[in-house]
């Protein structure tokens, strides 16, 4: 059964006159005719009652119009939805995200992302088990820092995190040694969040213990608290990139320096639909926009593969 077969039925349903139908769908009688054998043999009933030169439908006719026409309105519908999804009119995007400033970088970008697209919605799963999310469809992509690529998975280098010590006030050092970093009291993020665990695991690697004075997962009241001069912090680039920090002082951290890699994952041969291709679009053009150590193989095979 073809869907050419049905839309001939539902032609002379309407006319009900073999004739005056294949004119309007600009075959001849005899093809018309076949066509509607041809369909009448698939089902295994007769679809209309020839009366001479009339016809009408049988009850199995009526049973087969109706159901066409629930399939055309169905197809319509499709159409419909497929061309608002590529227009952005509609559609939905899941994104999985590690606890932490990458959360805070998804978010800040989905204000302006709504400004365009204001009826796409977008969910946000926040989780350190951002590989499973993309393969178990919880997520149509994924963002965090050490991802690895497997089998199923596509895993591309955004850029290279850089983490600042920042301060209220400027000691004229364009860089500190990260040993010098706890002589101070320090601010930081609880140890769930992801720069503290980057940050746990150097001191513990060069044998120094991190004691902060506070602990909290806001950076709002990180950056306040830093600029009372209750102490310094230690925050990401991109963190103190997206918030107001024109009064506070950063220093580069080396010896060693604090980086990590931000890569996105998706699944490998994936469709990636119209609104998740716009969002991925803003979210490379926002980090080439602020100078970010991005890996430019990677971000060029980003651009072929999906944008």
């Amino acid at each position: 059964m073809e869907l050419r077969h049905l839309e001939y039925f539902l032609m002379v349903s309407n006319e009900l006159h073999f004739t005056k139908a294949a004119e309007k769908l600009g075959i001849s009688q005899p093809t018309l005719s076949h066509q509607i054998k041809i369909l009448e043999n698939d089902i295994g009933y007769p679809l209309f009652n020839r009366i001479g030169k009339e016809i009408e439908l049988t009850k199995i006719g009526e049973i087969v119009r109706q159901e066409t026409l629930n399939i055309q309105g169905s197809l319509q519908s499709m159409s419909f939805q497929i061309k608002a999804m590529k227009e952005l009119e509609i559609g939905e995007i899941k994104i999985a995200v590690l606890p932490g400033e990458i959360t805070d970088l998804v978010s800040t970008l989905c204000i302006r992302f709504n400004q365009l697209h204001p009826n796409v919605k977008v969910f946000i799963e926040t989780t350190d088990q951002v590989e499973m999310a993309v393969l178990e469809n919880r997520a149509d992509f994924g963002i965090g820092f050490h991802l690895y690529p497997n089998d199923l998975l596509l895993v591309n280098k955004l850029y290279e995190e850089e983490f600042y010590l920042i301060s209220n006030r400027c000691d004229g050092e364009e860089k500190v040694s990260f040993s010098s970093v706890v002589d101070g009291p320090l601010i930081l993020f609880p140890n769930m969040h992801q720069c503290r665990k980057i940050l746990d695991n150097t001191s513990f690697d060069i044998g120094i213990q991190m004691d902060p004075v506070v602990e909290t997962s806001s950076i709002q009241s990180i950056l306040n608290l830093v600029r009372s001069g209750l102490g310094r912090s230690i925050v990401s680039r991109t963190l103190f990139e997206f918030y107001d920090t024109k009064d506070l002082f950063y220093q580069h951290i080396e010896k060693p320096m604090l980086t990590s890699d931000v890569s996105i994952v998706m699944k490998k041969n994936g469709f990636i639909n119209f609104a998740v291709r716009q969002y991925i679009k803003l979210l490379v053009s926002e980090i080439e926009k602020l100078h970010f150590r991005t890996d430019q193989a990677a971000i060029y095979s980003l651009h072929r593969s999906i944008l």
